[in-house]
Protein backbone atom coordinates (compact mmCIF):
# COMPACT_ATOMS: atom_id res chain seq x y z
CA UNK A 1 0.00 0.00 0.00
CA UNK A 2 1.40 3.57 -0.75
CA UNK A 3 2.72 5.02 1.88
CA UNK A 4 3.38 2.03 4.00
CA UNK A 5 6.90 1.20 5.57
CA UNK A 6 7.28 -2.11 5.84
CA UNK A 7 8.67 -3.06 9.64
CA UNK A 8 11.71 -4.03 8.91
CA UNK A 9 12.48 -0.87 6.73
CA UNK A 10 11.14 1.35 9.68
CA UNK A 11 13.62 -0.39 12.10
CA UNK A 12 16.37 0.27 9.70
CA UNK A 13 15.75 3.53 9.49
CA UNK A 14 15.59 4.11 13.26
CA UNK A 15 18.99 2.09 13.62
CA UNK A 16 20.38 4.36 11.01
CA UNK A 17 19.36 8.06 12.53
CA UNK A 18 20.28 7.14 15.82
CA UNK A 19 24.20 6.22 14.94
CA UNK A 20 24.01 9.28 12.92
CA UNK A 21 22.75 10.89 16.43
CA UNK A 22 25.41 9.09 18.15
CA UNK A 23 28.06 10.21 16.06
CA UNK A 24 27.31 13.55 16.30
CA UNK A 25 26.69 13.62 19.70
CA UNK A 26 30.67 11.83 20.21
CA UNK A 27 32.00 14.44 17.86
CA UNK A 28 30.83 17.26 20.19
CA UNK A 29 31.47 15.13 22.92
CA UNK A 30 35.44 14.78 21.71
CA UNK A 31 35.24 18.43 20.30
CA UNK A 32 34.15 19.54 24.11
CA UNK A 33 36.81 17.49 26.24
CA UNK A 34 39.48 18.33 23.59
CA UNK A 35 39.01 21.86 24.35
CA UNK A 36 38.32 21.73 28.05
CA UNK A 37 41.46 19.42 28.63
CA UNK A 38 43.92 21.12 26.41
CA UNK A 39 43.51 25.13 26.68
CA UNK A 40 45.56 24.60 30.05
CA UNK A 41 47.50 21.48 30.18
CA UNK A 42 50.70 21.94 28.07
CA UNK A 43 52.03 19.15 25.46
CA UNK A 44 54.43 16.50 27.62
CA UNK A 45 57.45 15.27 25.46
CA UNK A 46 56.93 12.09 26.87
CA UNK A 47 53.88 11.81 24.42
CA UNK A 48 51.25 10.46 26.88
CA UNK A 49 47.37 11.64 26.57
CA UNK A 50 46.32 14.11 29.39
CA UNK A 51 42.95 12.85 29.69
CA UNK A 52 40.65 9.72 31.29
CA UNK A 53 40.33 7.03 28.55
CA UNK A 54 36.59 6.65 30.26
CA UNK A 55 32.94 7.48 28.37
CA UNK A 56 32.01 10.27 29.37
CA UNK A 57 28.66 8.95 30.19
CA UNK A 58 30.62 6.19 32.25
CA UNK A 59 32.44 9.23 33.89
CA UNK A 60 29.47 11.10 34.91
CA UNK A 61 27.33 7.98 36.56
CA UNK A 62 31.15 6.91 38.54
CA UNK A 63 30.61 10.55 39.56
CA UNK A 64 26.98 10.76 41.06
CA UNK A 65 28.14 7.05 43.05
CA UNK A 66 31.21 9.09 44.11
CA UNK A 67 29.29 11.86 45.37
CA UNK A 68 27.37 9.71 47.39
CA UNK A 69 29.85 6.85 48.55
CA UNK A 70 30.50 6.62 52.38
CA UNK A 71 32.72 4.40 54.88
CA UNK A 72 31.47 3.40 58.11
CA UNK A 73 28.79 5.51 57.36
CA UNK A 74 31.30 8.54 57.29
CA UNK A 75 30.65 10.25 53.66
CA UNK A 76 34.08 9.53 52.21
CA UNK A 77 33.54 10.55 48.08
CA UNK A 78 36.34 8.12 46.87
CA UNK A 79 35.71 7.03 42.98
CA UNK A 80 35.44 3.16 42.66
CA UNK A 81 38.81 2.99 41.00
CA UNK A 82 40.50 4.70 43.20
CA UNK A 83 39.08 2.53 46.43
CA UNK A 84 41.04 -0.16 44.57
CA UNK A 85 43.91 2.02 43.92
CA UNK A 86 44.68 3.17 47.25
CA UNK A 87 45.00 -0.70 48.26
CA UNK A 88 47.32 -1.55 45.58
CA UNK A 89 49.55 1.71 46.82
CA UNK A 90 49.10 1.07 50.67
CA UNK A 91 50.50 -2.42 50.06
CA UNK A 92 53.12 -1.41 47.92
CA UNK A 93 54.61 1.38 49.98
CA UNK A 94 53.61 0.56 53.37
CA UNK A 95 53.53 4.32 55.00
CA UNK A 96 54.06 4.72 58.30
CA UNK A 97 52.20 8.40 58.15
CA UNK A 98 49.83 9.40 56.00
CA UNK A 99 49.40 13.04 55.83
CA UNK A 100 45.90 14.53 53.82
CA UNK A 101 45.21 18.27 52.91
CA UNK A 102 41.20 18.47 52.82
CA UNK A 103 39.41 16.18 55.79
CA UNK A 104 35.84 16.85 54.86
CA UNK A 105 34.11 14.86 57.30
CA UNK A 106 36.65 12.18 58.02
CA UNK A 107 35.82 9.11 56.57
CA UNK A 108 38.51 9.05 54.17
CA UNK A 109 41.21 9.71 56.99
CA UNK A 110 39.10 6.75 58.97
CA UNK A 111 39.96 4.26 56.43
CA UNK A 112 43.71 5.31 55.16
CA UNK A 113 44.15 4.11 59.18
CA UNK A 114 42.57 1.06 58.93
CA UNK A 115 44.35 0.22 55.34
CA UNK A 116 47.37 0.96 57.47
CA UNK A 117 45.93 -1.29 60.28
CA UNK A 118 44.87 -4.25 57.94
CA UNK A 119 48.26 -4.25 55.94
CA UNK A 120 50.17 -4.70 59.70
CA UNK A 121 52.12 -0.94 59.49
CA UNK A 122 50.88 0.36 62.28
CA UNK A 123 50.83 4.16 61.24
CA UNK A 124 49.01 7.70 61.80
CA UNK A 125 47.13 9.55 59.94
CA UNK A 126 47.30 13.55 60.03
CA UNK A 127 44.19 15.28 58.71
CA UNK A 128 44.31 18.84 57.77
CA UNK A 129 41.21 21.23 57.12
CA UNK A 130 40.40 24.68 57.69
CA UNK A 131 37.22 23.64 59.57
CA UNK A 132 38.53 19.72 60.77
CA UNK A 133 35.69 17.39 61.83
CA UNK A 134 34.62 17.57 65.24
CA UNK A 135 32.65 13.95 65.36
CA UNK A 136 33.30 11.46 68.30
CA UNK A 137 35.27 9.16 66.42
CA UNK A 138 38.39 10.32 67.37
CA UNK A 139 41.47 7.79 67.29
CA UNK A 140 44.71 7.18 68.55
CA UNK A 141 45.95 6.90 64.93
CA UNK A 142 44.16 9.38 63.61
CA UNK A 143 44.53 13.45 64.43
CA UNK A 144 42.50 16.32 62.76
CA UNK A 145 44.38 19.71 62.79
CA UNK A 146 43.03 23.04 62.08
CA UNK A 147 45.09 24.16 58.70
CA UNK A 148 45.18 25.86 55.60
CA UNK A 149 46.35 23.77 52.46
CA UNK A 150 48.26 27.23 50.99
CA UNK A 151 50.19 28.03 54.62
CA UNK A 152 51.31 24.73 55.59
CA UNK A 153 54.24 25.30 57.00
CA UNK A 154 52.21 26.91 60.03
CA UNK A 155 50.72 23.52 60.86
CA UNK A 156 53.47 21.39 59.39
CA UNK A 157 56.76 22.74 61.24
CA UNK A 158 59.89 21.62 60.46
CA UNK A 159 59.67 19.63 64.54
CA UNK A 160 56.70 17.98 63.64
CA UNK A 161 57.87 17.12 60.26
CA UNK A 162 61.08 15.84 61.46
CA UNK A 163 59.02 13.67 64.21
CA UNK A 164 56.89 11.51 61.33
CA UNK A 165 57.71 7.94 60.97
CA UNK A 166 58.57 7.10 57.25
CA UNK A 167 57.25 5.74 54.38
CA UNK A 168 55.27 9.21 54.04
CA UNK A 169 52.18 9.16 51.73
CA UNK A 170 50.52 12.79 51.00
CA UNK A 171 47.24 13.18 49.96
CA UNK A 172 45.92 16.43 48.30
CA UNK A 173 42.15 16.73 48.54
CA UNK A 174 40.98 20.15 49.54
CA UNK A 175 39.75 22.44 47.21
CA UNK A 176 41.01 21.26 43.84
CA UNK A 177 41.83 24.70 42.56
CA UNK A 178 45.13 24.86 40.74
CA UNK A 179 46.73 27.23 43.25
CA UNK A 180 46.07 24.90 46.25
CA UNK A 181 47.31 22.23 44.57
CA UNK A 182 50.46 24.43 43.40
CA UNK A 183 51.12 25.33 47.07
CA UNK A 184 50.57 21.73 48.69
CA UNK A 185 52.96 20.39 45.84
CA UNK A 186 55.53 22.38 46.17
CA UNK A 187 55.45 22.66 50.05
CA UNK A 188 56.13 18.34 49.84
CA UNK A 189 58.61 18.66 46.97
CA UNK A 190 61.54 18.88 49.55
CA UNK A 191 60.13 16.94 52.04
CA UNK A 192 58.96 13.38 50.23
CA UNK A 193 61.90 11.19 49.72
CA UNK A 194 62.53 8.82 46.85
CA UNK A 195 60.38 5.86 46.52
CA UNK A 196 57.37 8.14 48.69
CA UNK A 197 54.15 9.65 46.72
CA UNK A 198 51.88 12.30 46.43
CA UNK A 199 48.27 11.85 45.53
CA UNK A 200 46.50 14.96 44.10
CA UNK A 201 42.65 14.24 43.66
CA UNK A 202 39.95 14.48 41.38
CA UNK A 203 41.73 15.90 38.67
CA UNK A 204 39.03 14.41 36.62
CA UNK A 205 36.43 17.53 36.77
CA UNK A 206 38.53 18.09 33.69
CA UNK A 207 37.02 15.47 31.75
CA UNK A 208 33.30 15.87 33.24
CA UNK A 209 33.72 19.49 31.68
CA UNK A 210 33.76 21.34 35.28
CA UNK A 211 37.43 22.35 35.33
CA UNK A 212 36.35 25.77 35.07
CA UNK A 213 34.77 25.89 38.29
CA UNK A 214 37.42 25.58 40.19
CA UNK A 215 39.77 27.95 37.79
CA UNK A 216 41.63 25.00 35.65
CA UNK A 217 41.05 22.47 38.46
CA UNK A 218 44.31 20.26 39.81
CA UNK A 219 44.88 19.18 36.39
CA UNK A 220 46.55 22.73 36.04
CA UNK A 221 48.71 22.01 38.99
CA UNK A 222 49.98 18.97 38.19
CA UNK A 223 51.01 19.97 34.10
CA UNK A 224 52.78 22.87 36.08
CA UNK A 225 54.75 20.83 38.75
CA UNK A 226 55.65 18.04 36.87
CA UNK A 227 57.28 20.44 34.10
CA UNK A 228 59.17 22.19 36.83
CA UNK A 229 60.23 19.04 38.93
CA UNK A 230 61.58 16.12 36.97
CA UNK A 231 62.32 14.42 40.10
CA UNK A 232 58.82 13.31 40.52
CA UNK A 233 56.77 10.89 37.97
CA UNK A 234 53.60 9.87 36.66
CA UNK A 235 52.70 6.46 38.47
CA UNK A 236 51.59 5.05 35.10
CA UNK A 237 50.76 1.75 37.04
CA UNK A 238 48.19 3.19 39.45
CA UNK A 239 46.91 5.31 37.07
CA UNK A 240 46.58 2.80 34.38
CA UNK A 241 45.83 -0.56 35.83
CA UNK A 242 41.95 -0.47 34.62
CA UNK A 243 42.72 1.67 31.51
CA UNK A 244 44.00 4.89 30.53
CA UNK A 245 43.68 7.06 33.50
CA UNK A 246 40.87 4.73 35.04
CA UNK A 247 40.82 6.78 37.98
CA UNK A 248 39.17 10.13 39.96
CA UNK A 249 42.65 11.29 40.01
CA UNK A 250 44.07 11.23 36.15
CA UNK A 251 47.67 11.82 36.07
CA UNK A 252 47.44 12.18 39.96
CA UNK A 253 49.73 9.58 41.39
CA UNK A 254 52.95 10.79 41.20
CA UNK A 255 55.91 9.10 42.92
CA UNK A 256 59.38 10.92 43.94
CA UNK A 257 62.39 9.09 41.99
Amino acid sequence: MRGRIHPDMWQYRVHQAGKRIEHLYKRQVCRLRRALLHWHIPYRPDGRKWGSGLPLLAAQSIQVGTLQYSYRGIPMLKNPFDVALYNLLFWQVKPRTVIEIGSFRGGSALWFADMMRNFDAAGKVISIDIQPPTASYQRDDVSFLEGDANSLAVVLTPERLAGIERPLLVVEDADHSPTTSLAVLEFFAPVLLPGEYIVLEDALVSDLGMAHRFNGGPGLAISRFLAAHPEFQIDTSLCDKYGHNFTGNPNGYLRRV
